[in-house]
């Protein structure tokens, strides 16, 4: 049994899959119980789920049973392969292994090693048998390299067009260094590549990225007017992310009314009627003439500001304008990446809301089932929905083609950055077409989201609703409770104990093995909550959340992967039972209620431990113009002479400050 990171960055995943190692590999196809949780106890125990192992389009029926696949474990058949070529057959973390089963109803078990080989056992019928030993043996076969052929330019190097591969002549790139020994020649190496990755470019088709017929009274605004438009919508600032550059054309004007942008689109403005929305939010207003102009992009606002929808009908419009015919295009047109699974699925959501000229769409994460993510693609969709390490999965496994993608978005940039993505986006921008529109949206504008920007877009327009500064939305209250560490418990049940019956509540803790704890807790005391965290499959993650949103329980315990992209509209509560790490978090945890003009109330539990975000806090608090406790700001200065002490004496002294008995902090 393999444990795989789990691709939201939130927790490890179990996956029934090989592993190859120096002896003992095997796979292991058991069942588990998968029920839906209630606070700690599970519903429909008993019933065999395995991830492994699901229905398949109809075929072979009688044999396979959703979540239980049966095969005939007395016939079986014992082959030998060379070790060095065991992680062939396996592929990363399983996927070929998983392949191989699935095309040919056979199940696949890695054996014992003598060192030298390797004992592979396959079950099944004989026809199974036979189809999967001769793909293994296609696989570990040797390799010869490629015959080189003379391309109708005379050059000696052979490239591959459905990959970035160059196959070249040796001999032309290498010389002699000055101690006279031969040597890759890089320059001319690298010029090579960039030459050839040029061609590929050239050959696929135009992209249309212009959309926009600017409505008259838009373009009559003078530049009073629209001063005074983004003054009075949340301060929004819009300009050049980078420096000038002559020829550019000038920034949109903001559009007032949803007729004003897509005039010339009445499905997408009978879409919007159907959602029964008055007016377009801020972001959407100054969004959609730049990304229906097809210039890039970049948003940074807080969440709940109507973001997604902002992206989301330019990129259907872009979809359906293209010369390409959809039916004809070697991919998806349109790349939506999130940080986590459960902000994928709310994308996707929102996605499936709007009805467009048939446009289809997949959301592909991990945890979710990876045959059927696999079947969608394969069947063609429009838009692609993923996480970055279940994309990067399918894209490697060569299930899915990126090179088509036109309309790229980098939702929640700045969270990827902090769940360690950067190298999964890279991946999975490095094959994406260079004249592509790219969208990206943040809450935040630290450094790492500004050298992505810097890396991945081209003269993007920057629209900032509000200020740069972190700060929590207005339409919370914002309270702090001083507490000692053991009293936390006590403290969360007697609020829990004094609920009213039309309040929900989310509460945050830092591990998850806390809110595992608590969630147990409160389901031992009799009280009914759902609990979200990345050690649940995903299957009972979905349930927590269906739950919550269809009021089947009021309370929700969660780790971080519930702090963006959950949106549960009738939240009255959050709890921070843990002070997150980063105070971005807070504002984040914060952000899940107050939603859509409704009011809400974030209390946040405080120990003497989290005196090192004090500072921090404050500022987040005057911002939002909340009361400040004098006990909060004696341990903001209690930290900062600490730090100026520890600084001038070079020493490692740590002083804490607590509280009395009347609760008063020294």
């Amino acid at each position: 049994m393999e444990e795989n990171w789990d691709s939201d960055g939130e927790g490890w995943d179990t996956v029934q899959a090989p592993v190859a190692a120096s002896h003992n590999v095997g796979v292991s196809g058991s069942s588990t119980n998968r029920g839906r949780t209630r606070g700690g106890y599970t519903r429909g125990q008993g019933q065999h789920y395995n991830t492994t192992w699901r229905a398949r389009g109809g075929h072979h029926s009688e044999s396979r049973n959703r979540g239980n696949f049966r095969y005939d474990n007395t016939n079986r058949k014992v082959i030998t392969i060379s070790s060095n070529k065991v992680g062939r057959v396996i592929g990363k973390g399983g996927s070929k292994i998983r392949d191989l089963e699935y095309e040919t109803d056979a199940k696949v078990k890695i054996g014992d090693s003598s060192g030298y080989s390797t004992e592979i056992t396959l079950f099944g019928t004989n026809d199974a048998i036979s189809k999967v030993e001769s793909l293994i043996n296609e696989l570990v076969e040797e390799r010869k390299p490629p015959t080189p052929k003379e391309n109708p330019n005379n050059h000696k190097n052979a490239v591959s067009t459905a990959t970035n591969e160059v196959s070249i002549d040796r001999n032309e790139y290498m010389m002699l260094n000055e101690n006279g020994v031969e040597v890759i020649d890089w320059d001319k190496l690298n010029a090579a590549c960039d030459k050839a990755q040029k061609e590929k470019w050239e050959r696929l088709p135009k992209v249309n990225k212009n959309f926009y017929r600017e409505d008259p009274t838009v373009s009559n605004m003078t530049p009073a007017e629209v001063s005074r438009w983004r003054l009075a919508n949340n301060d929004i600032k819009v300009n050049r992310t980078f420096e000038e550059k002559e020829g550019l054309p000038p920034i949109p004007n903001p559009v007032i009314t949803f007729e004003q942008a897509f005039q010339d689109y009445p499905e997408i403005l009978k879409e919007i009627y159907k959602q029964g929305f008055k007016q377009p939010s801020p972001i959407q207003s100054q969004a959609w003439p730049i990304l229906l102009r097809g210039d890039d992009m970049i948003g940074i606002a807080q969440t709940g500001t109507g973001k997604t929808l902002a992206f989301l009908l330019p990129a259907l419009i872009h979809i359906d304008g293209q010369p390409t015919p959809r039916e004809e295009r070697e991919g998806p047109t349109v790349l939506i990446l999130a940080p986590t699974r459960e902000l994928a699925l709310q994308i996707h959501k929102e996605v499936i809301k709007y009805e467009y000229r048939g446009i289809k769409s997949v959301c592909l994460y991990g945890g979710g089932d990876r045959r059927e993510q696999i079947d969608t693609v394969a069947k063609g969709v429009d838009i692609v929905i993923a996480t970055p390490g279940r994309l990067n999965d399918l894209t490697k496994a060569e299930h899915l083609n990126a090179i088509n993608f036109s309309y790229i978005v980098l939702d929640e940039a700045d969270r990827m950055l902090d769940m360690g993505f950067e190298p999964q986006i890279k991946k999975s921008l490095f094959d994406v077409r260079p004249d592509r529109q790219t969208v990206m949206t943040s809450a935040t504008w630290p450094s790492g989201v500004r050298r992505l920007a810097q890396t991945y877009m081209k003269d993007p327009i920057q629209v900032n609703v509000g200020s740069l500064d972190l700060a929590a939305v207005h339409t919370v209250t914002q309270k702090i409770m001083f507490v000692e560490e053991d009293d936390k418990e006590h403290t969360l049940y007697e609020f829990i104990e004094n609920m009213n019956k039309d309040e929900k509540v989310i509460i945050f803790c830092g591990k998850k093995a806390t809110a595992r704890h608590i969630s147990t807790d409160l389901a031992v005391k009799g009280i009914e909550c759902q609990a979200l965290h990345g050690d649940r499959d995903q299957i009972d993650r979905e349930a927590a959340l269906e739950d919550m949103l269809e009021g089947t329980v009021n309370i929700l315990v969660a780790t971080d992967v519930a702090s963006r992209g959950i949106d549960i509209k009738d939240l009255t509560h959050v709890i921070n039972f843990d002070f997150p790490r980063q105070i971005e978090e807070y504002v984040h945890r914060v952000g899940r209620t107050g939603r859509a003009g409704k009011t809400g109330i974030a209390l946040s539990f405080i120990t003497r431990s989290d005196w090192a975000h004090a500072s921090e806090l404050i500022k987040i608090l005057q911002e939002a113009n909340q009361d400040v406790p004098d006990e909060l700001q004696k341990m903001a200065d209690r930290f900062s002479a600490m730090k100026l002490r520890k600084d001038r004496d070079g020493g490692e002294k740590r002083g804490r400050g607590g509280w009395n008995r009347r609760g008063a902090y020294y």
